[in-house]
């Protein structure tokens, strides 16, 4: 099978699955690098896009063959390929990253729409003008909670000046572009803390060399 079908089939097999009603569920995973869910999106990720050969060349000799004084392996033999270089560049989201994301994108999508009518009944948003703030329920690991916080933390990035009548496929482009930019932060092949979090200030997403396309698009809509 052609290698640029992979991500197609990532996105199809994986993907798919991994965020089903993920914003429901997801308040149980954990922003750390050993979460056990992120365990397992990272050893998919190394099955379709890790370096091939490599796995290949580890597996393909025994100690008859290999040269004199390298026939005992070392602990690089043991190392697991580096999934965090593979994130960025193929722009795959963390499904901590995943989870905010739809978290995010769906509470938007009820206020915008108001559907479902229920769930906009129960969403309070501030009386001050253009604020576009949601005033937070009682503290719980519920889907209105969660999601109205992450929403107060990054609205302002992702609205343009329409406010909430900004496309929902804009406000989906500018939240994946944040949360990328957020993964590659720090040392480029260790995750650390802060790629699983809302960073605080984003760069401008011109500037930012891995997103750089998905930027170009969304410059063209705005």
């Amino acid at each position: 099978m052609p290698a640029d079908l992979y991500l197609n089939i990532y996105n199809a097999l994986f993907e798919s699955h991994l965020s089903y009603g993920i914003s429901v569920w997801g308040v149980s995973i954990k922003d750390q690098s050993n979460d056990k869910l992120f365990i397992v999106q990272k050893r998919c990720i190394r099955i379709l896009f890790g370096d091939f050969d490599a796995y290949l060349n580890k597996q393909s000799t025994c100690a008859r063959v290999r040269p004199f004084k390298q026939q005992k392996l070392g602990t690089k033999y043991y190392e697991k390929e580096h999934t965090k270089p593979i994130f960025s560049r193929l722009k795959i989201l963390t499904v901590q990253g995943l989870f905010k994301y739809h978290c995010v994108a769906e509470i938007f999508k009820i206020v915008q729409s108001r559907i479902p009518y229920p769930l906009y009944e129960a969403i309070a948003m501030s009386q001050r003008d253009t604020s576009n703030v949601i005033i937070l329920p009682a503290k719980s690991n519920s889907f209105l909670y969660v999601a109205a916080h992450l929403w107060n933390s990054v609205h302002k990035r992702i609205l343009s000046e329409k406010g909430m009548s900004t496309s929902v496929n804009l406000v989906k482009l500018k939240l994946r572009s944040i949360l990328l930019e957020s993964q590659c932060t720090g040392d480029a092949y260790q995750w650390n803390p802060q790629n699983f979090q809302i960073p605080h200030h984003s760069h401008s997403l011109q500037q930012h060399p891995l997103i750089k396309e998905e930027c170009q698009d969304i410059i063209t809509v705005i």
